[in-house]
């Protein structure tokens, strides 16, 4: 309730005073009391109005980025409140006016108390209309409007507007403008402090232990009034145990005159008709002494699926039972409370202290001890005096050590005179020279010793009295707040640095999400997949990942929301700006508020896309060298057995096309010409024997693969006969180079496959189709027959595996229909061989689609390719000789090596005999030497007399014969002026192996 403001005498006027001192005084620990929900603006406009009495109080936030003001507070309308709105067409709370003239900043940031405007006209920057600010002046009876700003360090927090009402009003804030001024100084500090606690909130474990050493009593109570927690400052406020409170209905420890008050108080928050709320009760401590105690509470909700829900009641309590201070300590309060705003650091903090004391009583010696009770040392920052220089560290201090040590270990002010210094100085208690008197305070936060502040006079013994050891007692609180935050704000200046440093230098992603998994900050990092990190901010962290990794995810975020864990360690996969894939394996940490909700995600997670990939292709060579493996000792038995059945079935068909020719008799005809087709049949199953057992290099040159389909096609008419056929040939699509046979033999196999396929379809139809996609041509074979089981889709590469004749059980290919088992093994070793993919898709009952892809070879460098090359400074203009035999790839060859950019000078030898020739002729820069080449002589013995002549001259081995490249890995350990590539190879890594060779790099 509002204090007496009119002074009547002297005794009133020392009353005035301390009620002032008692007002900030509360006010100034309400304002530190303040949880991270309460509105502080709220807070700060309804204790100003009880100090202006009948005046207005707008509260105004500023935001320095827009210099917008908008209100936060509007206290003193009443029952004026629904015609003002009318007036103004809006609700004032809601109105937002922006500061555009710098004389009115510049008396903002003076943190002093100014006469403001001369109306609302001007007050609201010429926003509201003339006519309506007239109207609301003469209904509301406004005299003289003053502003002071919430001002820290040359920043505008915000302003306090202050309306008052003509007459008495106008005089009462008059006189007490030191009073106001020392008020909105204080909720200044209170606003930076808030917005510091805003970004120094930590874990949940570190919170916790706050609340629990708080320097001001904390509770929570269910809906019956029943306490659930209270921490231990409350405990040492009312001398009760946390056991006897716990459980326990709030009205059994308050005061039976207060009690209806705080049971209105209760009845009122479950009708939900209280928000934030303060005042003061009494109640009995554990020796049924009464206390006054001010609660600051408000209420909890917890979140249900019907929305929130009313769970409960937490509160602030500070015991104000003596609460009094002289005239002197409230002056000094005001000064400490000006000076914690207005300086950068300790030092010049420490400095302001001492000459602000200076006013209240002598601090010709003075210092301040800053204590660390883990190392049990005292450090002393700041001290002026006139006998003692020595105010270096001590180690291991205890009471009867110093007198600083004494302050640390009571916890609590001392005043020693000249009797007990002389004791104790006899006993080594006294550090450096003994002063007649002493006296000193601690700095506590949270119930623990960070310091001590201390004065000594060696020259007057009665310097100092109780009353000066109650003043530097008040300052010490204040002291060691400022102490704290402003270690705090270092730390936090240490932290951000060293949190900005490893972002910027590491390549693994950092970043903060919130609870939703929207980017809060991302490092530098993120833009190795092509996003900056402002860009993210803001955006959803699960829009780069793979939907698939999404849910493993959530299911870890969902247990961090219930706290059953705190961190995850996830293998996910992220899309870069250009849609590729990143493997990586990161850390997912979850940081909590102090309900146990939820706050923000900390990530931190390792690009392995490179390792994986190494992984997969260590797992592809130990497969590839197995198959490799089973397959050359299945080819060795299968070519043996189709050279000899191949003799057996030259005799059997050739009589029987003999006895074919004489026969007279149906019957026997009939027979013969049985064993006639079962013998074409052989034939047709040794010459896929064959094929899969000799390991035969392709033979490249260059045709169109919808020629290649004609072709077959034709030769496949009379099997066609009664099959649908359509032709879906792309446009455009370039020469393959390739082996023509092989491929001609690949298709056969394949059309044959769906040919055997549709042979009880109802309407048979076959489906060939060509396109180029990707750099490569790609082949698509496409049936509506029978299809293929999915558990055989794996089996159908393998040697000798069948569906048809005796395998197929089903019944789903038609009588007679026999398979070799052959067939699309030959097809896959087909296309291997030409570095090409074939992939097979098919549906029970359905179809079977085959895409066979086979890489381009282009015939010139393209200008993607020449810019390439220009870029990484090839080797040019050297002397190559080209050992080839087949002419289209050698045609190729010369053409990139002789044209723009490179100019080399090639010759070409298209045999062992004609390259062995050539080289005794001539000194070669380079050798790119084939394999396999006609004639007795290999490119092998080509290689062996090139190094009986010259031991360093680079030779690039082009082959992709299985026999060669198990044979070269020795070779290259040996020789490190050779290398190899597979056949076919792609322009750039082929002029790339021939730059490392000449240029003498690792191959």
């Amino acid at each position: 309730m509002p204090l007496p403001y009119t002074p009547i005498d002297e005794d009133s006027n020392n009353a005035l005073y301390s009620g002032d001192l008692a007002f900030l005084s509360r006010t100034a620990a309400e304002l530190f009391d303040l949880s991270l929900e309460q509105d502080i603006y709220e807070v700060i406009g309804t204790r100003l109005k009880e100090m202006v009495g009948e005046a207005f109080v707008i509260i105004n936030e500023y935001d320095d980025n827009t210099r917008l003001f908008r209100t936060r507070a509007l206290k003193g309308l009443g029952g004026f409140a629904g015609t003002v709105v009318k007036l103004l067409n809006r609700n004032p709370e809601d109105m937002a006016v922006v500061l555009d003239d710098p004389e009115a900043l510049e008396v903002l940031l003076t943190g002093k108390m100014a006469r403001g405007p001369a109306g609302l006209y001007e007050l609201s920057f010429k926003t509201i209309p003339r006519l309506v600010c007239q109207t609301i002046e003469a209904l509301l009876h406004i005299g003289t409007i003053y502003v002071m700003g919430f001002a820290r360090q040359g920043e505008l927090l915000g302003d306090a507007v202050i309306i008052c009402r003509r007459g008495e009003n106008e005089t009462r804030v008059a006189q007490q403008t030191l009073f106001i001024e020392t008020f909105i100084n204080q909720a200044a500090l209170a606003l930076h402090r808030k917005q510091a606690e805003e970004d120094l909130r930590k874990s949940e474990e570190t919170h916790r232990k706050f609340i629990e050493h708080a320097p001001f009593g904390m509770y929570t109570t269910n809906l019956k009034g029943e306490f659930t927690y209270l921490n231990k400052k409350l405990e040492n406020l009312t001398g009760y145990k946390r056991e006897d409170w716990l459980h326990k209905p709030y009205h059994s420890l308050v005061h039976p005159d207060d009690l209806d008050f705080v049971q209105e108080k209760i009845r009122r928050r479950l009708n939900g008709k209280i928000g934030t709320d303060s005042y003061e009760i009494r109640i009995f401590n554990a020796k049924n002494e009464i206390r006054w105690i001010r609660i600051s509470s408000e209420s909890i909700f917890e979140d249900t699926k019907e929305g929130k829900k009313l769970a409960g009641m937490q509160a602030f309590v500070e015991d104000v039972t003596k609460i009094r201070r002289s005239e002197d300590i409230t002056r000094t309060l005001f000064a400490i409370s000006n000076a914690v705003t207005a300086t950068n650091n300790l030092a010049d903090l420490y400095q302001q202290i001492h000459q602000l004391l200076g006013k209240v009583f002598d601090v010709t010696n003075f210092f301040i001890v800053i204590v660390d009770t883990k190392k049990h040392t005292l450090h002393f920052p700041y001290c002026v005096d006139t006998m003692d220089k020595d105010f270096s560290s001590i180690d291991n201090f205890d009471e009867n050590g110093s007198l600083s040590g004494l302050v640390v270990s009571r916890q609590k002010p001392i005043l020693l005179k000249k009797k007990e210094l002389e004791q104790r100085a006899a006993q080594n208690g006294v550090w450096g020279p003994v002063p007649l008197i002493w006296m000193g305070v601690p700095l506590m936060i949270r119930d623990e010793v960070i310091g001590v502040i201390a004065v000594q006079s060696y020259t007057d013994a009665g310097l100092y009295d109780e009353q000066d050891l109650q003043v530097l007692a008040s300052v010490s609180g204040q002291v060691a707040i400022a102490i704290e935050r402003k270690q705090v704000e270092e730390a936090l200046r240490k932290s951000e640095a060293l949190f900005k440093l490893i972002t910027e230098n590491t390549s693994a992603l950092v970043s903060i999400h919130d609870s939703n998994g929207d980017y809060l900050f991302a490092s530098p990092s993120h833009e190795q997949l092509g996003f900056r990190p402002e860009e993210l901010i803001g955006k959803s962290g699960f829009a780069m990942m793979e939907e698939e990794d999404i849910g493993p995810l959530l299911a870890h975020l969902e247990k961090a929301r219930k706290n059953e864990i705190s961190a995850a360690f996830l293998d996910y996969r992220l899309r870069d700006k250009n849609g590729s894939i990143h493997y990586f394996r990161g850390s997912f940490d979850a940081v909590t508020r102090p309900d146990g909700s939820l706050e923000r995600i900390v990530c931190v997670g390792e690009d392995i896309t490179e390792l994986r990939k190494a992984q997969a292709e260590k797992v592809d060579a130990l497969a590839l060298a197995a198959e490799t493996e089973k397959l050359a000792l299945v080819g060795q038995i299968a070519g043996k057995m189709a050279h000899d059945f191949n003799n057996i079935l030259g005799v059997v068909m050739g009589n029987a096309e003999l006895a074919l020719m004489d026969c007279p008799h149906e019957n026997t005809r009939k027979t013969l010409e049985l064993i006639f087709e079962q013998t074409l049949r052989g034939k047709n199953l040794t010459k896929n024997l064959v094929a899969f057992a000799r390991d035969q290099e392709p033979r490249q040159e260059f045709f169109r693969m919808d020629e290649k389909m004609e072709l077959v096609m034709a030769l496949l008419k009379k099997d066609l006969e009664g099959i649908r056929l359509i032709r879906e040939y792309g446009s455009g699509i370039p020469e393959i180079l390739a082996d023509p046979g092989m491929v001609e033999h690949a298709v056969v196999n394949l059309i044959q496959n769906s040919i055997h396929a549709v042979s009880l379809a109802e309407h048979p139809e076959i489906i060939v189709r060509t396109y180029y996609q990707e750099e490569c041509v790609v082949l698509e074979i496409e049936d509506n027959g029978c299809g293929i089981p999915s558990g055989s889709l794996k089996e159908i590469f393998e040697p000798s595996f069948t569906l048809k004749g005796s395998k197929d059980t089903a019944g789903m290919y038609k009588t007679g229909i026999k398979g070799t088992g052959y067939g699309m093994s030959n097809v896959k070793k087909y296309v291997d061989q030409h570095k090409g993919r074939i992939s097979v898709h098919s549906e029970l009952k359905k179809g079977t689609r085959v895409a066979v892809s086979l890489p381009v070879i282009k015939k010139d460098l393209t200008d993607e390719e020449i810019q390439e090359i220009k870029k990484e400074n090839i080797c040019c203009r050297k002397y190559i000789l080209l050992v080839e035999d087949e002419q289209a790839i050698s045609d190729i060859q010369r053409r990139i090596l002789t044209q723009e950019p490179l100019h080399h000078r090639v010759d070409i030898a298209a045999g062992a005999q004609a390259a062995v020739d050539l080289v005794n002729m001539n000194p070669y820069d380079l050798i790119s030497l084939d394999y396999i080449l006609p004639g007795e002589l290999t490119g092998m013995d080509v290689y062996h007399h090139i190094r009986s002549k010259n031991k360093t001259v680079p030779v690039l081995f082009i082959s992709g014969n299985i026999e060669f490249l198990e044979s070269i890995k020795d070779l290259k350990q040996r020789d490190p002026y050779m290398d190899h590539l597979s056949k076919p190879c792609k322009h750039l890594d082929y002029i790339g192996s021939i730059h490392k060779l000449l240029a003498g790099l690792p191959t």
